[in-house]
């Protein structure tokens, strides 16, 4: 087929990947990242993944790396830090001959539509794929239209966070206490120690995050035993994060035994509240926050000095309300591929496989939406699931359902 101009959305991990994978096939390609390279990654560089490095790149990106010279690599079960990932990995990927050039960073994409088609023209007709979409980007020198052949969404979701209140919406005044509440996997014991250090701290979500965060805590409050923290779940259960017996992944197997720990049993300085909610919000008048959380019992307040709410994140979706996407009502995933995770048994993310290139399908023909952001609101993302994608997706394209360059990568990259 004819090379074709390809548009990712999203310079991280599967960005990179589809782009790389676009290159390989000789198409033209262009990256919008709205930050830098590998953000979001770097944003939580310190937390260390779970998955070993033979989970986390492909044969053609280590391809790629070799050719530019690359000659060292990390063992396949070493553990990593996302800031490694992205400084072993990432990085060079984008600095490769193959990408060097194409990724255009502080380039924010605002929307998506088509060239001659409006959302209610042509409802999934193939037609639609004749018409190049029309992509507005927000750059450092101002508004633009970008055109494209295709369209690859990996914006992911970690910009774009749930709201902490009960029942998912915000808490009257969680908005204008914004400034004094984070939603990001921060680092309280070295990045963003003098953020949290000394101060009273209310901890919202019963995640991995939340998780990885109240054991952070725990080590600051030992350096510092002014340091309080209290720790909100809706979960009411003394151990609230279930083991997996014979876990292959022993820093999840760490994380959730000492998590368990610390919710059962408290310390000094860290005090756990299960089965809450939180009502609302007041800023007070010195900048402290006046929080009510609900429960069985009824309402009780406590005065914070700050909230980190890790109440997990969900698609950006207003880029495509101009394309016909089927989104799932419960996740705002894709609705086949949502479907299809829906059926299966086990929510532990260790036993998810790709589901297929048709999963991947929407009504609008050409625009495809991978990695964690096809998984909607779900946490149980592997990078692995997403290279998966990044391949089912170009057999769409391609219109070759063996096409497959992880198992024969090119021997040369332009």
């Amino acid at each position: 087929m004819k090379p074709l101009r390809m548009a990712v959305l999203g310079a991280g991990p599967v960005g990179l990947e589809a782009a790389l994978y676009a290159r390989a096939l000789g198409h033209e390609v262009s990256v919008f990242e709205k930050g830098k390279i590998a953000e979001n990654l770097g944003s939580w560089g310190h937390v260390t993944l779970f998955s070993p490095w033979e989970m986390n790149h492909t044969p053609l990106g280590r391809r790629v790396l070799e050719q530019s010279g690359t000659d060292s690599f990390p063992r396949p079960e070493d553990l990593l830090t996302g800031a490694e990932h992205v400084r072993t990995y990432l990085r060079p990927l984008a600095a490769s001959r193959a990408l060097s050039g194409r990724i255009l960073e502080q380039h924010r994409v605002i929307s998506v539509g088509r060239e001659h088609y409006l959302k209610g023209e042509a409802i999934g007709s193939p037609e639609r794929l004749e018409s190049p979409f029309r992509i507005l980007v927000e750059a450092p020198a101002g508004e633009k239209i970008f055109p494209a052949d295709r369209v690859l969404d990996t914006t992911g979701t970690y910009g774009n966070p749930n709201w902490m209140g009960a029942g998912g919406i915000a808490a009257p005044g969680e908005r204008a206490a914004r400034k004094r509440i984070s939603y990001q996997l921060d680092d309280p014991a070295a990045r963003d120690r003098e953020r949290y250090r000394g101060k009273r701290t209310l901890l919202v979500g019963g995640g991995y995050s939340a998780a990885t965060s109240a054991l952070a805590f725990e080590r600051l409050a030992k350096e510092d035993p002014g340091t309080v923290l209290l720790w909100a779940t809706r979960d009411e259960r003394s151990r609230p994060f279930d083991p997996h017996p014979g876990d292959p992944l022993p820093g999840r197997s760490a994380l959730i035994e000492d998590a368990n720990r610390l919710a059962s049993q408290g310390s000094s300085t860290i005090r756990r509240l299960p089965g809450r909610q939180v009502d609302s919000i007041e800023l007070l008048p010195d900048g402290a926050l006046r929080v009510a959380l609900r429960s069985s019992e009824g309402l009780e307040t406590h005065t914070v000095e700050r909230i980190l709410a890790n109440v997990g994140y969900q698609p950006e979706r207003s880029l495509y309300t101009e394309l016909q996407i089927h989104e799932c009502y419960a996740s705002f995933g894709p609705m086949k591929l949502a479907a299809a995770l829906l059926e299966g048994s086990s929510r532990d993310c260790l036993e998810q496989t790709g589901h297929g290139a048709e999963t991947l399908l929407n009504p609008e023909p050409g625009f495809l939406i991978l990695g964690s952001k096809s998984y909607g609101r779900g946490s149980n993302f592997l990078l692995r699931i997403g290279f998966e994608q990044v391949r089912d997706a170009f057999r769409i394209i391609q219109r070759d359902p063996s096409l497959d360059l992880y198992a024969s990568p090119p021997a040369t990259l332009a």
